[in-house]
């Protein structure tokens, strides 16, 4: 059997040997809505046993490729929307409006996020270091040296 997502369904294709035409052709058997993870009631009285192991098996691989798609996104777009809360805070309005647990909730999530880059080889970067500043005891004199 065959599995596709055509628009917005999951068509299951039943390839068949006409014997008359010497060749075979693909006839859908049954069809479910795409956004489903799992494999429908109707679908599973249209197909054999072995059928529907195959289509639960490709519908869990499907999950799962998408989650890892968009955990990808969020690893890529967390130092963006960081940096947004970062801003959002300086708002007088927004600080406000923030509860003590929203407020806790973020705390734990960047300790969690902490956690994890440094357990996975993640090490914190080193603040530039900051130019000297002069001592009050140097003059303003030029540095050539009289000949």
């Amino acid at each position: 059997m065959q599995i596709r997502e055509k628009g917005r369904k999951v068509l299951c294709i039943r390839t068949e040997y006409v014997p008359e035409k010497k060749r075979t052709f693909g006839r859908t058997v049954a069809s479910q809505n795409s956004y489903l993870s799992t494999v429908s009631e109707e679908v599973r009285q249209q197909l054999t046993k072995e059928e529907v192991d195959q289509l639960s098996n490709w519908l869990a691989r499907r999950e799962e490729e998408r989650s890892v798609t968009s955990l990808k996104a969020s690893l890529l777009c967390i130092a963006k929307w960081m940096d947004e809360a970062a801003d959002a805070l300086e708002v007088d309005g927004l600080r406000e409006g923030l509860s003590t647990d929203n407020s806790d909730a973020i705390w734990q999530s960047h300790e969690r996020l902490s956690k994890a880059l440094r357990r996975h080889g993640f090490k914190k970067p080193q603040k530039p270091a900051k130019p000297r500043q002069r001592s009050e005891q140097q003059s303003d004199l030029p540095l050539d040296r009289p000949e």
